[in-house]
């Protein structure tokens, strides 16, 4: 009898250590999700924002690189041209004066109509702090030419871009990037939010 007793007791214990949370206890559990969620949401959302800041800057330079190379490569003037005047990310990568040996269209990035990036440019004259961004289409249409030798002698000229901003149109908290371009035919990806003595800044 005495271990009847004990072996009902004891199963009696185990299903209600099996019964899972309570109703108090899933409430509790919710509510520090939701908050959880409201904190992090905000910081998701600006990560998600410089990833895709970084990656049209990326774009960007490579598409310049592009058009160096093709300029040293064709022995022909290249121009990479920036004409969205919204600032949207698209730029057409073409001989200046075009033939069978060099066309006028090399190679293109067309501007997606739901992108959030986007760029602004200057001129070396134009006399533009680094902290401060430049406006969503600022001097576009615009571009870059590069001659046989790489070099932008438009860029000392100010004739041509020397300074493109990539930022996020609804988030002014996104980490915005700068490209500069030397008369040099140099790009330069920057971030201007880095410590005034790292190598990721532009002085």
């Amino acid at each position: 009898m005495l271990t009847g007793s004990y072996g009902s007791r004891s199963c009696h214990e185990s299903n209600e250590a099996l019964s899972g949370f309570s109703l108090i206890e899933l409430m509790i559990v919710l509510s520090v999700l939701s908050i959880l969620f409201a904190v992090g949401m905000p910081a998701f959302g600006r990560l998600l924002h410089d990833i895709d800041i970084r990656g049209s800057a990326e774009g960007l330079r490579a598409g310049l690189q592009k058009a160096r190379t093709e300029a040293v490569t064709r022995n022909a003037l290249v121009r990479i041209s920036f004409s969205n005047v919204s600032g949207r990310p698209a730029w057409t990568v073409g001989c200046v004066s075009s033939s069978l040996r060099c066309p006028a269209t090399i190679s293109s990035y067309s501007a997606n109509a739901d992108t959030q990036i986007r760029w602004g440019t200057a001129r070396s004259n134009d006399q533009a702090a680094l902290n401060t961004a430049l406006a969503p289409g600022n001097r576009l249409p615009s571009g870059v030419t590069f001659n046989a030798l790489g070099a932008a002698p438009g860029v000392e000229s100010n004739a041509d871009a020397s300074r493109i901003d990539v930022t996020h149109a609804i988030n002014e908290q996104a980490r915005r990037l700068v490209l500069m371009i030397t008369a040099a035919g140099a790009v330069r990806l920057c971030d201007p939010s880095a410590d005034s003595d790292s190598v990721l800044r532009c002085s």
